[in-house]
C-alpha cells in the first residue's frame, strides 16, 4: 500500500473533519486503497447495562469487576484521565495523542467510564465502570488482535472502517479476504468476539452508484462489517425504557449505515443507543464531551456484553463461548422494526436485563447451553412451553472458513452463500414444523413453513402462542468441516414447574431407561419380600413407590437429587429379598450433562 501511495501520489493520511485524519492500511484485490476513518457523528446513549449494576434492579452487583475490554481505534488514549485513571493501559506503546484520540478515548470512556462527569442530565458512567482496558491504535489490528485472543482476550470494540467515498461498488456487501481473515481469527479463538461499528453513511446516496443507483437505502457494509461471525452494530435513537427495564419505543438513527450482505445473511447484527452520549475526552484528564454514531453504538454493545460474560462466569464458574454471548444477546433483543430481524437494525436492540435473567433462569424458565453435532448426527430436546410467554429457540455457531466462498474476482452483488457448516434447527409440535427467521431480501424477511436459512450462522425459531411440548431439533446439510460443528443453544418460554435442570451445580439432567423388571415371587419362597437398592450413586436418593409385597403387585423406583450426581452411567441394583432368597434386577442409570436424551 505504501509503495502504490508513493507511485500514485495518493496521501497515507488524510485531514478530515475536527482535526480528526483518516490513515492508508491496505490495497483491495483491484489495487484500490483502503483508508480507516473513524465512526463518529453526533450522538449516543446507554442501554440497560444499568440493571446489572449495583442496585441496578436485579440484585446484581456487575460492573466490570476482574473483566478486560480491548479497544482499537484511531488513537492512542490519555490513560491519567480521571474516568478511567488505572483501570486504563496502552498496549500497543503508541503513546502521543493526536487528532483521533478524542474519539478513542470517548470510545474507551463508553465502555468502562467510573462516572465522575456530568452535563444537562447526563452521566459519563460507562456500560461496566468497574473493567479494565487495554488500548491499541488501528494500525496492525488484525495481527495484534490474534496475539491478544492468545491470551485470553473475550472482547474486543472496533468503531471505525473504510470510508464509503473510498469503496468500489462491487465491495459493498461483499465477503472479502478481510472478512474472511477476522472470521479465521474467530474461529480459531472459540471464546474471543469481535464487534465493529457499522458506519454512519445511511444518508449517503452518491456512491454506490452499481447496483443502487445511488440510492441510500441498503447496502453500505463493507471489510470486516460483512465477517460471519463478529457482532456489527448499528445506531438507535435515545430509546424510551420503562421503568421495568421493557422497551416502550425506539428508532434508529438514520445516518447508520444498512445492509443486508450480498449473500442475504442479516447484518448489523443488532442496535445499540448511540445517540447523545456524554463521556470521557482527551484533551485533559477531566475533559468531557457529547458525541454520536455507530461509534458510541458500538462499545455501547460491547461493555454490556462484558458484563454478561462476568455474570455468567460468575454464575457457572466459566465465561461463555463466543458464540453463546453472540447468541444470548441476539435471542433476547427487543424487536425494533419490521417483525423479524431487517438491514437495518438486525434483531433489535440490545436488552442486556433480560438476557441476564436468561442466565439467572438457566435450567428452569430458559435454557442455555453448549453442545456439539457430529456429521449425520441429529440433536434433539423436548421442552414445554410455559403458556404465555412465546417460546423462543435459537442456535449460533462460529463458522470455519476453510472451503468456503470468497469475492476474490470483484463480481458485484454476488449472492453464493459464505456459510460452510450449514446447520439448521426446527420446533415442532404433533404436525406443526416451525421454521427459523431469515432475510428474503433488502426490505422483507419470512419464517414461514417450508422456508430455510442457508447463509446465517445465527438461526431462530419463534412460537407465539405457544403451548404444551415441543421438540427441538438441530441437524446439518451436506458434510461438516472438520466432521462436527460446535453449537450453542438458547430457549426461553419454557415451564419452571417441570424444569429437567438444576440451575445450580452443572445443570444435570436423569434419564432412566424405563425399563420393567418381573421378580419371580414365587422362585423366592412366598412369605414377604422386601424391595432395596445397592449401588446407587454417591449423592443421590432413592425411593420406592411400595417396599415390600406379599402378594403380586408393581412398584416404581424414583431417584432424586441427581444434581449431586457426576456425569455417566451408573449401574443400580434393585433387590427382592424374602430372608430366604434374594432376586437382582439391574437399572441403568444415565445422568447427562447439559442436554436432553
Amino acid at each position: 500500500a505504501l509503495k502504490a501511495a508513493k507511485s500514485k501520489g495518493w496521501p497515507v493520511i488524510k485531514p478530515s473533519k475536527n482535526g480528526a485524519f483518516d490513515k492508508l492500511q491496505r490495497l483491495r484485490l483491484d489495487g484500490t486503497p483502503v483508508y480507516y476513518t473513524i465512526y463518529n457523528t453526533a450522538a449516543a446513549r446507554s442501554t440497560r447495562a444499568n440493571f446489572l449494576h449495583n442496585g441496578g434492579g436485579l440484585g446484581l452487583n456487575v460492573e466490570g469487576q476482574g473483566m478486560t475490554a480491548h479497544v482499537w481505534d484511531g488513537g492512542p488514549t490519555r490513560p491519567t484521565h480521571e474516568d478511567l485513571t488505572g483501570r486504563l493501559t496502552i498496549n500497543d506503546g503508541e503513546t502521543v495523542l493526536n487528532g483521533n484520540s478524542f474519539h478513542a478515548q470517548h470510545v474507551t470512556g463508553t465502555i468502562a467510564g467510573t462516572g465522575l462527569g456530568n452535563s444537562a442530565g447526563r452521566n459519563s458512567k460507562g456500560m461496566a465502570p468497574k473493567a479494565n482496558v487495554l488500548s491499541h491504535d488501528w494500525d496492525n489490528d488484525l495481527s495484534e488482535a490474534a496475539a491478544e485472543a492468545i491470551n485470553g482476550m473475550l472482547l474486543s470494540n472496533h468503531s471505525y472502517g473504510a470510508g464509503i467515498q473510498n469503496v468500489p461498488d462491487w465491495a459493498f456487501g461483499a465477503y472479502t479476504t478481510q472478512s474472511q481473515a477476522w472470521d479465521e481469527l474467530m474461529y480459531n479463538a472459540p471464546y474471543y468476539l469481535m464487534v465493529a461499528a457499522a458506519g454512519n453513511d445511511g444518508n449517503t446516496n452518491n456512491e454506490n452508484g452499481s447496483p443502487l443507483q445511488f440510492n441510500s437505502a441498503y447496502d453500505k457494509l463493507s471489510g470486516n462489517k460483512t465477517s460471519k461471525n463478529n457482532m456489527v452494530v448499528a445506531n438507535g435513537q435515545d430509546a424510551t425504557i420503562n421503568a421495568n427495564g421493557t422497551l416502550s419505543s425506539v428508532t434508529r438513527n438514520t445516518g447508520s449505515s444498512e445492509g443486508p450482505t450480498d449473500d442475504f445473511r442479516i447484518k448489523p447484527d443488532i442496535m445499540g443507543n448511540g445517540t447523545q452520549l456524554f463521556s470521557a475526552y482527551d484533551n485533559s484528564n477531566s475533559a468531557y464531551n457529547t458525541i454520536s454514531g455507530t461509534s458510541m453504538a458500538s462499545p455501547n454493545i460491547c461493555g454490556s456484553m462484558l458484563l454478561l460474560q462476568q455474570h455468567y462466569n460468575n454464575t457457572n464458574g466459566n465465561f461463555m463461548k463466543a458464540a453463546t454471548l453472540k447468541g444470548l444477546t441476539l435471542h433476547t433483543a427487543d424487536d425494533t422494526e419490521s417483525t423479524g430481524p431487517d438491514a437495518n437494525t438486525g434483531w433489535g436492540l440490545m436488552n442486556t436485563k433480560v438476557a441476564a435473567e436468561a442466565i439467572n433462569e438457566n435450567g428452569l424458565s430458559s435454557w442455555i447451553s453448549e453442545e456439539s453435532l457430529s456429521e449425520s448426527e441429529t440433536f434433539t430436546m423436548t421442552v414445554q412451553s410455559d403458556g404465555t410467554s412465546p417460546l423462543l429457540a435459537s442456535i449460533s455457531w462460529t463458522d470455519p472458513v476453510t472451503g468456503g466462498y470468497v469475492n476474490i474476482t470483484g463480481a458485484i452483488n454476488d449472492g453464493t452463500s459464505t456459510l460452510v457448516n450449514d446447520l439448521d434447527i426446527r420446533v415442532t409440535q404433533a404436525s406443526n414444523t416451525y421454521y427459523p427467521w431469515r432475510l428474503t431480501g433488502v426490505s422483507s424477511n419470512t419464517n414461514a413453513n417450508g422456508t430455510d436459512n442457508t447463509v446465517d450462522p445465527y438461526e431462530r425459531v419463534d412460537v407465539n402462542g405457544a403451548s404444551g411440548v415441543y421438540t427441538i431439533t438441530v441437524t446439518h446439510k451436506g458434510s461438516l468441516y472438520s466432521g462436527k460443528q460446535n453449537f450453542s443453544l438458547v430457549v426461553t418460554g419454557l415451564s419452571s414447574d417441570i424444569a429437567l435442570a438444576n440451575k445450580s451445580g452443572n445443570q444435570i439432567i436423569c434419564s432412566n431407561n424405563d425399563a420393567t423388571f418381573n421378580f419371580d415371587y414365587k422362585q423366592i419362597g412366598g412369605g414377604t419380600s422386601n424391595i432395596s437398592a445397592n449401588n446407587v450413586p454417591a449423592g443421590a436418593n432413592v425411593n420406592f413407590t411400595q417396599n415390600s409385597f406379599s402378594a403380586d403387585g408393581n412398584f416404581d423406583v424414583i431417584f432424586s437429587n441427581l444434581n449431586a450426581v457426576a456425569p455417566g452411567n451408573h449401574v443400580v441394583e434393585i433387590i427382592a429379598d424374602n430372608g430366604n432368597e434374594t432376586e437382582v434386577r439391574n437399572i441403568e442409570l444415565t445422568v447427562y450433562h447439559n442436554t436432553f436424551a
